[in-house]
């Protein structure tokens, strides 16, 4: 067997995502949903309400009073954060342990640079029209899904990928797909489609290391953007550095400025800030 029938094989056994998560997704697009309906759901899922409790008290939404419900939470946090309340403590479980080892990342640190990939993909919407912020916080939020699975091959070619990179200057994408037949944003991509996400979402993730990524769809320039930025205020730096070749021509398209992506990048830090408790609170789930 070759190695990425190796790697296909694996996408086969990929843990499916949390079926509550699903269902409560899908609950959120009807405007009539109530919070009694949504808690009926979540509460099968035990690691779910409980990061919705503890976030509804986290310091970051400053409330006066102690929620003890899950009814009264969501009443309290809204649809939009309980969006993307879900899709992290479901994603949580999937980034445990050392899963970036291969790739050079410290435990926990391929997870802070999802959240914050999808708390800068948050942002970057209000400068990019047509994409909704919770598309984008998802997508940030499961851009590297694929290293998680691929981490293991990766580590036993690394000298070879780092070496092609140093002495052919091409990225690191382009030597790991050379030596594993895939790269992670592929894989990425056959993982979501595999949970059955949005296409929009696939294509996104599939994409986000692509030369011409900021001329494509919004959505997909949007994951891409936000994971160079992060990656430029190190934050999940890891063996392959930046690993990208956006071409800036495409930020013209958007009218996005220098001085636009460091006012996002300050407000990046910012958010981080006030949402470390809740990062936390997501890192727990790793255990």
């Amino acid at each position: 067997m070759s190695r990425v029938d190796e790697i296909l094989a694996l996408v086969r056994h990929v843990p499916p995502f949390p079926k509550v998560a699903e269902r409560v997704m899908f609950l959120i697009r009807d405007p009539d949903v109530t919070a009694h309906d949504l808690a009926e759901v979540i509460q099968y899922d035990q690691a779910i309400t409980a990061n919705v409790l503890k976030i509804c008290n986290a310091a970051y939404f400053g409330l006066h009073r102690k929620i003890s419900s899950l009814d009264e939470g969501l009443v309290v946090i809204g649809h939009d954060i309980l969006k993307d309340i879900i899709i992290a403590s479901s994603s949580a479980r999937f980034y445990q342990g050392a899963v970036g080892g291969g790739y050079g990342l410290e435990p926990g640190e391929m997870w802070r640079h999802s959240v914050a990939s999808g708390i800068m993909a948050k942002i970057l919407v209000r400068h990019i029209a047509g994409v909704d912020q919770g598309s984008a916080f998802t997508a940030g939020l499961l851009h590297d899904i694929g290293k998680r699975f691929l981490s293991g091959f990766v580590a036993d070619e690394l000298t070879q990928i780092v070496d092609k990179v140093e002495k052919e200057n091409c990225s690191f994408v382009e030597a790991e797909k050379e030596f594993l037949g895939i790269d992670h944003a592929m894989l990425g991509g056959m993982i979501l489609d595999k949970w059955e996400f949005d296409q929009p979402l696939v294509e996104a993730v599939r994409g986000h290391h692509s030369p011409d990524a900021l001329e494509k769809e919004a959505l997909t320039a949007i994951v891409a953007l936000s994971n160079s930025l992060v990656i430029s205020i190190g934050i999940g730096v890891g063996a392959d550095g930046l690993a990208s070749e956006l071409s800036g021509r495409g930020l013209k398209r958007f009218a996005i400025t220098l001085e636009m992506l460091q006012l996002c990048m300050a407000d990046l830090l910012v958010e981080l800030d006030r949402a470390q408790e809740l990062l936390n609170i997501c890192m727990k789930e790793q255990g």
